[in-house]
């Protein structure tokens, strides 16, 4: 098996076009349920809507959840263009990463949950955008918006606009390391990150 992988010398916005012909691309050999566009303000998930035909595929906005300080991210001017598009926006759902973003000093005990690594080790692997790009998965299937066992494509980015997208097994957050691998989400296809990561 052959797959052609587009890789970016550097992270960052100005790769967000090569994301979309990527997922683009992916999206002609079939089998994908759904994709998913981690978009703050909207914007780069507008710019999705824009180039895949409508209807053709469901397609997920998922913006930051209430308890971040730029909440609401979607403008009113891009929800009300993303509905019209009919791309469902999920910005209710807290972060799939919440316990690593509050780190060992933000609870009661100083204890270190354990996928502080596993998110580290997503960073390592892809940047942020990986990181980001599987954490959107988990929280679309944690806002019960994608079902949990699907093929999807998740796309992420570095501060803002895409650099990375995935085909990945959708699953609910808390079954990141269920002892059951039946429910655990996994990473079929990198279709686009960047050499040079930021972590």
């Amino acid at each position: 098996m052959k797959k052609n992988v587009h890789y970016f010398d550097i992270y960052g916005p100005e790769n967000t076009r090569f994301v979309i012909d990527a997922v683009l691309e992916r999206l002609l050999s079939g089998g994908i349920k759904c994709v998913i566009v981690a978009s703050t303000s909207g914007k780069t998930a507008i710019q999705f809507a824009k180039n895949i035909a409508h209807g053709e595929i469901p397609l997920i906005c998922v913006s930051d959840p209430p308890q971040s300080e730029s909440f609401p991210g979607v403008t009113p001017k891009n929800r009300k263009l993303l509905s019209e598009m009919d791309v469902t926006i999920v910005d209710r759902i807290p972060y799939a990463s919440v316990t690593y973003l509050d780190g060992v000093d933000g609870n009661l005990y100083g204890a270190l949950d354990i996928r502080v690594l596993f998110f580290d080790a997503f960073k390592l692997v892809g940047g942020c955008g990986l990181k980001v790009a599987i954490e959107v998965c988990l929280m679309a299937t944690d806002a019960g918006v994608v079902l949990p066992g699907e093929k999807v494509i998740s796309v992420g980015g570095t501060e803002n606009g895409a650099d990375t997208a995935i085909v990945m097994k959708s699953a609910f957050s808390q079954h990141l390391i269920s002892k059951d691998p039946m429910k655990r989400p996994d990473v079929y296809e990198i279709l686009a990150m960047p050499v040079q990561k930021k972590w």
